[in-house]
């Protein structure tokens, strides 16, 4: 039915499956420069079959490729000149909306600047000078000032163009000259130079030499300003959206990381709201005392307050630590809930996601359950970090995540790319088909095909085939998609940024996936064989020997019920560690029965199969089952249930597809500190799973491991 029908986005990308032809799409790729990729990563090696040169796109939106290898949208601001940066839009409008927030509250009128009023109308009523550049050379430094100031105010009714030949002289002068000037003036400089019309970047030879200059020269008196000033200084540089690349914020939040202790509420709010544009707090400013000043003044503070604060939290990297502090965030969210922006608890919940410590979890519950009566008024981006907040410690709240599934799928043609990517991402973890709308996958399958998602798939290719790897996951593979994923333009585009250097691991699931439950007509593109075992040695992880030192806790767990399993089968030759699945990291347990269920050895062909290879049971010997062991650890179920996560159901799936007989041993059951409890777990695993008969191996395998830690006790003694 798939080869039958045209592809929607035939037009935009490419051609689909027709008539069992594949024509795979090929998006269209500017040059950019990338001297910083790493070409032998996933650039190389693939198939470039049939592929015609008329299938590459030109792009309708400028694409840029920053220094850092991600691909951003270039978002033109109008307050200032030179303020074409690479930057997020949900990012500044959560930006705006925290600066609003001091904006209106009595406590910040002082040390912030409105946006569109950062100059008094009122100071400069005489017509600016009109002198030449040698003319300007002749000025003092303070008429040089109050004539860009006086300039900068006509700009408010006829718009200049600061990079003009004609401004040149005054700005050379004028950046010469700030160390002649006083404070306020200083000020009043910054303030007119967000008059201006933006230029077209930051580096244009006017402005940045006026940024440049205004920046050095903020940052050396900084230190002779009390908190007020500095705080306004800086409200100054946000206004001409500088505040990510100046040295003075960088600086400032440095210095005033010292005083955390000391600060009023009002100025740990604004503190940390310039921390967050900063994106960065020195490694000496000690975080706990940060918690604790928060700590003292969180009833002082309003929760719009609170969101700006956790912003500065979560930009920083910053998380919670004090329990304390996080049960009277959730308190005062909780009692908050009526009447919280979305961007503010957007804020709050993201801190709350990274910050809430395992032991804990039953807050995030309840703190969901809070939330459920307020779904219906919170906006989608506000709905995201709801689904999103139990994910890190694995709490899932059906109804949360149902009610929000129900809103999604029918927003579904408005979410951005990477919405849709998150919430698949949370009905995956969960292995969760949602009741109200078990057609969401199929409906975000068809929002993936659309020919409008062709400019943000380009901007994030991650988010494509992350969808698309999720969507594997829950056993769905539509066919032209996976295509689409592997395809070589796609895989160069995810080669070209460093932020996406992890997706080869998606990329190797998800070509492996084809081998294993791909239908057999498939004719898309995939990986290269060479380039497909390079990737899955890459990401392969290791099979713990025992003779390391330092073992995870699921490397130790493994080789635990391995032992024990060898006492039960009665032998080490009877039971391997093996990848079996080699695009998973974490190996399994393998063993072998007769038909009666009695345990063999396992064969030497299977034994002597290549690490990286994908291990099939070996049907040419007659009479055996094959059994798979899967050891699950602490985080292969969802939080206080027995049900699997998705990657883990996956696994089983995979497995079962294989031929394998599944046994699932669960750590929350089998970490019991007896022996004999332990054998017990494991010998229930493995009559659910199993072809094994384990009767009467229980009482052997027990005097067996007794005997056997009774003899290192000896030898240990």
């Amino acid at each position: 039915m798939c080869a039958q029908r045209l592809w929607p986005s035939v037009q935009a990308l490419g051609r689909g499956l027709i008539n069992n032809r594949t024509e795979i799409i090929q998006q269209g790729v500017k040059a950019y420069n990338v001297q910083n990729f790493n070409s032998s990563h996933l650039g190389q090696g693939h198939q470039q079959s049939h592929v015609s040169g008329h299938d590459r796109l030109a792009t309708t939106q400028r694409i840029t490729h920053t220094a850092r290898g991600s691909f951003n949208k270039v978002v033109a601001r109008s307050l200032h000149s030179g303020t074409v940066l690479f930057v997020k839009e949900f990012s500044d409008t959560e930006n705006e909306h925290a600066h609003a927030i001091l904006r209106s509250l009595p406590a910040y009128h002082a040390t912030t600047v409105a946006g569109d009023n950062v100059l008094n109308n009122s100071f400069y009523h005489q017509h600016a000078p009109h002198l030449t550049d040698s003319e300007w050379a002749r000025c003092s430094a303070e008429e040089i000032a109050d004539g860009f100031i006086a300039m900068s105010q006509m700009c408010r009714h006829s718009p200049m163009d600061l990079e003009d030949s004609k401004h040149s002289g005054l700005c050379a002068v004028l950046s010469n000259r700030l160390t002649h000037i006083s404070d306020n003036q200083l000020l009043m400089v910054l303030s007119a130079l967000s008059l201006w019309p933006p230029t077209s970047a930051t580096t244009t030879p006017n402005f940045v030499a006026l940024w440049n200059a205004l920046d050095q020269s903020c940052t050396e008196r900084m230190r002779r300003w009390d908190m007020a000033r500095m705080f306004l200084v800086a409200d100054h540089w946000f206004a001409l959206r500088l505040s990510r690349i100046s040295m003075y914020n960088v600086k400032m939040t440095k210095v005033l990381g010292r005083r955390v202790t000391s600060m009023a509420p009002a100025q740990l709010v604004q503190y940390l709201f310039y921390a967050n544009l900063s994106r960065k707090l020195e490694p000496f400013i000690v975080k706990k005392e940060i918690e604790k000043r928060l700590t003292q003044v969180l009833q002082q503070i309003s929760v719009e307050e609170l969101g700006v604060i956790a912003m500065g939290f979560f930009k920083t990297q910053t998380f919670l630590k004090s329990e304390a502090l996080i049960e009277a965030i959730i308190k005062k969210t909780e009692d908050n809930l009526e009447c919280v922006s979305d961007a503010t608890l957007c804020a709050i919940l993201k801190l709350l996601r990274k910050s809430i410590p395992v032991m804990q979890w039953k807050l995030m519950y309840g703190l969901l359950d809070s939330l459920l009566p307020q779904l219906d008024r919170l906006n989608n981006m506000c709905l995201l970090q709801v689904a999103l907040l139990g994910n890190d410690l694995l709490v899932f709240h059906p109804k949360v995540i149902d009610t929000i599934a129900v809103k999604f799928a029918s927003d579904i043609k408005v979410l951005r790319l990477k919405d849709i990517e998150r919430i698949t991402f949370a009905l995956m973890l969960y292995n969760y088909v949602p009741p109200s709308r078990p057609d969401i996958f199929m409906l975000i399958a068809e929002a993936l095909r659309c020919p409008e998602r062709l400019l943000e798939i380009n901007h994030y290719p991650k988010c494509f085939v992350s969808c698309v790897v999720y969507l594997m996951t829950m056993g769905i593979l539509p066919q032209d998609l996976i295509s689409a994923a592997l395809q070589p333009s796609m895989l160069n585009l995810l080669n070209m940024s460093r932020h996406y250097s992890a997706m080869g691991r998606e990329v190797i699931e998800l070509d492996w996936a084809l081998d294993i439950e791909g239908p057999a007509n498939y004719r898309g593109y995939r990986l290269a064989p060479d380039m497909r075992i390079q990737l899955t040695k890459q990401y392969m992880g290791n099979l713990p020997s025992g003779l390391e030192k330092t073992l995870t806790h699921q490397e130790r767990l493994l080789l635990e019920v391995k032992d024990k399993l060898s006492a039960m089968l009665g032998g080490v030759h009877l039971v391997t560690a093996t990848h079996i699945l080699p695009h998973i990291q974490t190996p399994d347990l393998v063993f072998c029965t007769t038909n009666d269920g009695e345990p063999v050895a396992l064969p030497e062909n299977f034994l002597d199969l290549p690490p990286a290879s994908l291990k099939y049971p070996m049907e040419c010997f007659n009479g055996i089952q094959w059994n798979a062991v899967i050891v699950a650890g602490r985080n292969s179920f969802i939080r206080n249930t027995d049900t699997l996560r998705g990657n883990v159901h996956m696994k089983k799936r995979q497995l079962t597809r294989l031929g394998y007989h599944v046994s699932v041993v669960p750590h929350m059951e089998y970490n019991r500190k007896s022996l004999r409890s332990k054998l017990g777990c494991l010998e229930r695993s493995l009559k659910e799973g199993s072809t094994f008969v384990t009767e009467g191996r229980l009482e052997s395998a027990w005097v067996t491991l007794k005997g056997q830690a009774e003899r290192q006790e000896e030898v240990a003694g």
